[in-house]
């Protein structure tokens, strides 16, 4: 791609104009989530002051007898029936909410107690924040496999050998899972794409169009898992707790809608590209023939099928890498599947010391000593348990008499759901190696260190954003914002009685307009997560099925949004083959995509809910309340 800056966009009229002007005028992603955090520090404020109160609920299912084929009541061992949770007409559990403890208030931060909580805990509300640990480790990976050149090479490889027919669906598909490689999708694959389609007689620009559809407009889809997968889990998890302390949600929850839905964007990226876009384009310009001598973008073209062409030297090291990708894999399959295996079975993560890490809640009691005076440890302590004195005089810390206030951040489960990000890392990081060595761009151990710092480097910037990010999501928990707002929230959705399949629609909506406000994936969801995902629980919907919409509404738009700083990237490409191009020509060239993307993808996901079937391991669709 040219090195020179873009011309200065034209071509933009109306609406689209409107947008990228509004657009441009926002903060930068970190200081908005300073700005609302100041937005919850005032609020709370204000609440604490005007005496705001909201009765928590728990949402019950409601329990009828089980039957049998006969429509006898089954029984248990001791010959009482069995009560399972009633379903409604399309198949979720029906749920009731109960008064539960007494109402909550809002909590100033502008207090003694609140300003003292909020300075000493910043560095925990950063380094707590559930998802950078999935990120860090797993970008370990993917970063030096991105660095060595391994994915790009796997790109060109699937694309040059692709038949001409299948031209469309393929570069499609192989952009909807181009996300794993951070932005090598946006960097090789829509030039390399409108380089193969202008080898075969078709227009470039088509090609451009449609690997740049799949890779912002199906990021949310793809076979494989992802840093970003990880940022969802943490913060999908932690918002769950607001409603169910014991919830736990893995890595791989939208794994089966993750893989179903790569391929209902392919199929709808087909679709667009062939029968609207290509059309559309022939029709309006003539396509530069591949026999004709001299044209300049005939030479750019051919300069980048030449330029991006493996040579012997990198297919014999793309084969020794899926080689070694195939044996990882194969191992941990191995170490999952064969009984007795160190990853078969049930497991419980552990400390080093054989103990378990135990969230509860506690109260700290102080006696303070009058001046001069001393006084003995506290009458209260002679009364707990020995295990229950975390510290000695003036402090004495015992649990608190509060209902499933216990919880295990890594709970017992499958051992191979404890170990997926290791997999992960492994099954990108020895492939990446191992294409390194071939390909002689690994030759030391600086080389290898180099190549572990690449992934780092790609995620600084979302290391700064979480920064601020942290505090804003403490300050929301703080307060008891969050949970005011949910069960207010979920009350009133559980009183409206709209259908879920309304609410999903509703959510993917919001998420797609909010698109236009907050760029970046962790961004959006770090603000609508602590909200939507607990409202949405009160009326039956699982956080899984609320991320898996979230992951509709974030991609559909990325192909349209100023916001979307890969855009300007896109159109230097464009204006190759279109001069006088500018982003709202791009904008143009791609809203086909996002309309039937949105249509398409989000028609899938109701279907999938009428099917009842889980959309990842341990992932269903629905959230019945613990009993």
């Amino acid at each position: 791609m040219s090195n020179t800056s873009a011309p200065a966009p034209q071509g933009r009229t109306g609406v689209l104009d409107l947008i990228e002007r509004l657009g441009n005028k926002l903060p930068e992603p970190a200081l908005i989530f300073v700005i609302l955090a100041a937005v919850v520090i005032a609020v709370a404020a204000i609440g604490d002051w005007a005496g705001w109160k909201v009765q928590p609920v728990t949402p019950k299912p409601v329990l009828v007898e089980k039957m049998d084929a006969a429509g006898t009541p089954v029984l248990s061992a001791e010959g009482k029936p069995v009560m399972v949770p009633k379903l409604t007409a399309s198949g979720k559990p029906e749920i009731v909410l109960e008064k539960s403890g007494a109402p909550i208030e809002p909590r100033s931060l502008l207090t003694r107690d609140g300003v003292y909580w909020a300075l000493s805990s910043m560095l925990r509300n950063f380094t707590g924040l559930p998802a950078l640990g999935l990120i860090f480790v797993a970008m370990l990976g993917i970063g030096l496999a991105e660095k060595f050149g391994f994915f790009s090479a796997l790109m060109r490889a699937l694309a040059f050998i692709t038949p001409k027919k299948l031209l469309t669906p393929v570069i499609v598909l192989i952009g909807a899972n181009a996300s794993v490689a951070s932005d090598a999708g946006y960097i090789i694959l829509p030039p390399l794409a409108a380089a193969l389609y202008f080898a075969v007689g078709r227009h470039p620009v088509a090609g451009l169009a449609a690997a740049f559809a799949g890779v912002a407009g199906g990021f949310g889809a793809g076979f494989f898992p992802t840093g970003g997968d990880g940022a969802l889990t943490g913060f999908a998890q932690d918002a769950a707790r607001i409603i169910d302390p014991l919830y736990g949600v893995n890595i791989l929850h939208n794994a089966y809608f993750k893989a179903g839905s790569a391929i209902v964007v392919m199929l709808a990226g087909w679709l667009v590209t062939d029968l609207i876009v290509e059309p559309r384009l022939v029709k309006r310009a003539k396509v530069p023939a591949p026999d004709i001598g001299g044209d300049p973008n005939q030479a750019a073209l051919t300069a980048t099928l030449t330029d991006m062409a493996l040579t012997g030297r990198e297919k014999r090291a793309l084969t020794l890498a899926l080689l070694a990708k195939v044996a990882v894999l194969g191992v941990f399959a191995g170490l999952i599947f064969v009984p007795g295996a160190p990853l078969h079975g049930y497991g419980q993560p552990t400390l080093q010391n054989g103990r378990v890490i135990v969230h509860h809640a506690v109260v700290i009691e102080k006696k303070v000593a009058e001046p001069g005076k001393t006084e003995p440890l506290p009458e209260i302590a002679a009364k707990l348990p020995r295990q229950d004195v975390l510290a000695r005089e003036p402090l004495v810390v015992s649990e608190a008499q509060t209902p499933r206030s216990a919880t295990m951040p890594e709970g017992p489960g499958d051992r191979w759901s404890h170990v997926i990000v290791p997999i992960i890392f492994f099954a990108f990081l020895i492939p990446g190696m191992v294409y390194g060595w071939s390909t002689g761009t690994m030759r030391s151990q600086k080389d290898f260190i180099e190549g572990i710092y690449h992934g780092i480097k790609s995620i600084v910037p979302v290391l700064a954003i979480a920064f601020f990010m942290g505090q804003f999501v403490a300050y929301f928990s703080y307060t008891g914002l969050d949970r005011m707002l949910a069960y207010a929230g979920g009350s009133l959705l559980v009183s409206a009685d709209l259908p879920v399949p309304v609410l999903l629609v509703l959510f993917i909506l919001v998420v797609v307009f909010g698109d236009f406000a907050l760029s970046g994936m962790l961004s959006k969801f770090g603000v609508m997560a602590p909200i939507f995902i607990p409202m949405f629980m009160m009326v039956g919907m699982s956080p899984e099925l609320t991320t898996a919409a979230y992951r509709i509404g974030d991609s559909v738009v990325n192909i349209i949004t100023p916001l979307n700083s890969y855009l300007l990237i896109i159109l230097v490409v464009l204006q190759k083959y279109q001069k006088n191009a500018g982003l709202g020509s791009l904008i143009a060239l791609m809203l086909p995509y996002s309309v039937i993307f949105f249509i398409a993808w989000t028609g899938f996901l109701l279907l999938w809910y009428s099917t009842g079937q889980p959309i990842g391991p341990d992932s269903p669709l629905f959230f019945t309340p613990p009993q």
